[in-house]
C-alpha cells in the first residue's frame, strides 16, 4: 500500500514526550515554540474553518497554519510574499551570488551566543562586500547588497553561512555614472576572504572583550584561554568564499532568490519516509561533487538537529545593505535606473515570476472545488480552537517565558 511522504511535524510528534524528557532543560523558549508551533500546525488545536462548494455541495475542513518562521509549510506563502515586494528593486544587470562562511573551529562559540555571532556573520560578510567593491583597485563602486542568513548544511549538521546577493556594479563614488562589473566576474574571492576574516575576528574580540560573548568555563581566565584557542584554530583555516556566477536579469534573479530567502533547515519534500522510528531523507553532498545522497536518522536525532536551527527570538535573517539598505534604496536605485537608461521599474511580466520556491507545498486552502473542478470554494463555517489545550502544549508553553 503506498503511504504519503512524512512531514516535519510528524517526526517531532512522534517523539515529543521522550525529546522532552531527555533534552527539554536545555532547549530555549524559542525552541520549546517551534516544537509548540510544529505540532500543532494544520490541526484542530489553531482551529480552521469549513468550505463548501456553491455548485456541488462538497463540504471540507482546513485547519488554520501556525505561521511560525521554522515551519516548512507556512513559509511558502511569506515567501511569495517578500518576492512581490522587492520585485521593483531589482535592476536590469546580472547578479552575482557570494557565500561567506565560518570555520568549524567557531562552531562552540556560535553555538553559546547565536544572536551575537549571526549579527556578525552578516554584517561583516556585507560590509566585506561594499569594502572591497568600493576599492578603486576593483570595483570602484557603492553596490548594494541582499544578505540572508543560514545555519544549516543539507545534512543538517550546524554550518552557518550567509548568502549575499549583490548586482554587478554600483554608483561611482560621485553618484554621476553606473559603474558596471566585468562580465562573468564581480570580486575576487581571496581578497574577500582575506577582508571578512579580519572583519570578523576584529569584531569577534570588541564582542568578547565588552563581555557580550559567553565562554563555559570554571572561571574568567580559562575561558579566556578557550576562547583565544578557538580563534587561534580559525584562523589556521581557511576562511571559505564563494562565487557563483552570474545569474542574469531581474525575472531569473527573483525565481533564484526564493530559493534562499525564506528557506528553513529542511522542507518537508526532502523527507522520503518516515518508519520504525527511522527518517530517510535527501541531501547533497557538497564535499564529494554534488552528489545526490539519502541519510538516515532516528527521529530523535532528526529534531536534534532540526532545532540547531531555530534563530534567537526577533532575530533579523534577512538584511540590506549599502545602495539597497532601506534608508537609501529607494533613492539610490531610482538614480541607478536613470543612470542605466531604464525609464521604468521592473515591468509587470517579470513581476509575475514571484513564485514559491521548489517543493512548498501552499498553505492556503485550494478555493477551486476539488470534487466538480467547476465551483469555488467558500468559508460556511468558522472552527474556534479548543478551549483547553492539551497538556503537552500547556508544559511547553508554561516555561516559555521564563527561558
Amino acid at each position: 500500500m503506498n503511504r504519503s511522504r512524512p512531514c516535519v511535524a510528524e517526526v517531532i510528534r512522534s517523539v515529543l514526550s521522550e525529546f522532552l524528557e531527555e533534552d527539554g532543560p536545555a532547549l530555549t523558549g524559542e525552541q520549546r515554540r517551534v516544537l509548540t508551533d510544529l505540532t500543532a500546525c494544520r490541526t484542530a488545536d489553531l482551529g480552521g474553518h469549513v468550505l463548501k462548494c456553491p455548485e456541488c455541495g462538497h463540504q471540507q475542513i482546513a485547519y488554520n497554519s501556525c505561521g511560525n518562521r521554522h515551519c516548512p509549510t507556512c513559509q511558502a506563502t511569506e515567501a511569495a510574499r517578500w518576492l512581490e515586494a522587492r520585485a521593483d528593486d531589482l535592476l536590469p544587470v546580472p547578479y552575482f551570488h557570494l557565500v561567506f562562511t565560518l570555520p568549524n573551529a567557531l562552531d562552540p562559540i556560535a553555538l553559546a551566543n547565536p544572536h551575537v555571532v549571526y549579527d556578525l556573520l552578516i554584517r561583516t560578510a556585507a560590509e566585506t562586500v561594499l569594502a572591497v567593491a568600493a576599492n578603486p583597485d576593483h570595483l570602484g563602486a557603492e553596490t548594494g547588497v541582499l544578505a540572508v542568513l543560514h545555519t544549516w548544511g543539507q545534512n543538517l549538521q550546524f554550518h552557518p553561512h550567509v548568502h549575499c546577493v549583490v548586482p554587478g556594479g554600483g554608483l561611482s563614488p560621485d553618484h554621476t555614472r553606473w559603474v558596471g562589473s566585468r562580465p562573468h566576474f564581480f570580486l575576487p574571492v581571496r581578497v574577500l576572504s582575506r577582508v571578512f576574516q579580519g572583519k570578523f575576528l576584529a569584531a569577534l574580540r570588541t564582542a568578547y572583550d565588552r563581555g557580550r560573548i559567553r565562554i563555559a568555563a570554571p572561571d574568567v581566565a580559562r575561558a579566556k584561554a578557550k576562547f583565544e584557542r578557538l580563534v587561534s584554530a580559525a584562523v589556521r583555516h581557511d576562511w571559505v568564499v564563494y562565487s557563483k556566477p552570474p545569474f542574469g536579469g531581474p525575472e531569473l534573479v527573483l525565481k533564484y532568490l526564493a530559493r534562499y530567502t525564506h528557506r528553513i533547515a529542511i522542507s518537508n519534500h526532502r523527507l522520503l519516509d518516515f518508519e520504525d522510528g527511522l527518517v530517510r531523507f535527501r541531501y547533497k553532498d557538497y564535499a564529494h561533487g554534488h552528489k545526490k545522497r539519502v541519510m538516515t536518522l532516528s527521529a530523535r536525532e532528526f529534531v536534534r538537529r532540526f532545532l540547531l536551527h531555530v534563530l534567537p527570538r526577533g532575530f533579523v535573517r534577512i538584511r540590506y545593505y549599502g545602495i539597497l539598505s532601506h534608508r537609501r534604496r529607494e533613492q539610490d536605485l531610482a538614480l541607478c535606473r536613470e543612470l542605466l537608461g531604464e525609464a521604468t521599474t521592473v515591468t509587470e511580466e517579470s513581476s509575475k515570476t514571484a513564485t514559491v520556491p521548489e517543493g512548498t507545498a501552499p498553505v492556503t486552502p485550494t478555493r477551486v472545488c476539488p470534487n466538480c473542478g467547476a465551483g469555488y470554494m467558500i468559508v460556511i463555517e468558522v472552527i474556534p480552537p479548543p478551549p483547553n489545550p492539551c497538556e503537552t502544549k500547556a508544559s511547553l508553553c508554561g516555561v516559555m517565558d521564563s527561558s
